[in-house]
């Protein structure tokens, strides 16, 4: 179903600073507010922090009420192809199975929701993958008063759909009723970010094609994963030099299996279509992803890398823009 959630990091360096880092507010952000609001469409301000401090989870979660109930918490999960509900929330909703899906762990039930409120934007007609979202339910923002309920993901059918723009750093997200905000390459470029191509995939993934040790391979953008994690088998064809850890792999709607150790590196030769991501800090894992893609599947791009890059995910104009790291040293 869902990329995979990587909830133990081999490095901790991220979870000191992260928290007052998260509450910066940049004037590009304020900017593309401003854009947005010039094609009369609606911002959304979503949350992302700190989850359980001895894994660093990262998230950013939505208020979202389903058929009019009582707003929850939902992670934006660019990760997950479709939308999925837990089942006690949909059971409560009354909400009625349309099909099956097949997915990682089996077959689940579909229902349709024609009636999700996103702030004060409103979809309809949206299929929710209903299954458990098992330990996401229990994680609970740092210094977070009274309740933060989860009960779903918004997936990349919903996003799509709308033409979500989502900026990682600012915590905001845009919605068009016409699936497009329009807004344009040039504007990005002058406010110093760097284009990178991105494309909708069959499986309705969110994909780039970067190079990694001269090779070209494709990469999934995955919000719900905190750490940026490729597989084993990439590591050891392009030969990066790399640090075994003792951490291991949990995906939260996958079995990575009881040998899913993570190894870390930080490449020398990395890029996503004209980004230099020379030097980010990537985790090494076994990945057992059967998706199509234009290029071999490297891996996914978890929220570490797109947080620290100030990334502006436009699914609407099929385009990632990214700002050169601001990392601490």
């Amino acid at each position: 179903m869902s990329g995979r959630r990587f909830l133990v990091l081999p490095w901790f360096s991220f979870l000191v600073l992260a928290t007052n880092l998260a509450n910066a507010q940049q004037n590009y952000g304020q900017v593309q507010g401003r854009l947005a609001e010039g094609f009369k469409e609606v911002a959304i301000t979503g949350r992302i922090g700190l989850q359980r401090v001895q894994n660093g989870a990262l998230n950013i979660t939505m208020p979202v009420s389903v058929s009019g109930s009582k707003s929850t918490w939902w992670i934006v999960d660019t990760g997950a192809p479709m939308c999925m509900i837990d089942p006690p929330f949909a059971a409560k909703l009354g909400l009625q199975t349309v099909g099956q899906v097949h997915g990682d762990g089996g077959s689940f039930p579909v229902t349709k929701v024609n009636d999700i409120q996103i702030g004060n934007f409103r979809c309809d007609g949206i299929p929710c993958v209903v299954r458990s979202i098992g330990d996401l339910k229990t994680l609970g923002l740092r210094n977070e008063n009274g309740s933060f309920e989860k009960t779903g993901l918004l997936g990349v059918n919903l996003l799509a759909k709308y033409g979500a723009l989502i900026n990682c750093r600012t915590e905001m997200i845009f919605f068009s009723p016409t699936g497009n905000l329009g807004l344009s390459r040039q504007k990005y470029e002058a406010m110093g970010f760097t284009y990178v191509p991105l494309n909708l995939t069959s499986g309705n993934r969110l994909e780039v094609t970067g190079n990694l040790g001269g090779k070209e391979f494709s990469f999934f953008l995955d919000t719900g994963a905190f750490s940026t994690s490729l597989t084993n088998g990439i590591r050891e064809e392009v030969k990066v030099p790399f640090v075994e850890t003792r951490s291991k792999a949990v995906g939260v709607f996958h079995d990575l299996g009881n040998n899913a150790q993570i190894s870390y590196a930080e490449p020398s030769d990395f890029k996503l279509g004209a980004y230099d991501a020379s030097g980010a800090r990537v985790n090494f894992t076994t990945l057992n992803t059967q998706e199509s893609a234009s290029h071999r599947f490297a891996g996914f791009i978890g929220l570490d890398f797109l947080f620290y890059r100030s990334a502006i995910i436009d699914i609407g104009g099929r385009a990632l823009y990214l700002k050169p790291s601001s990392i601490p040293k």
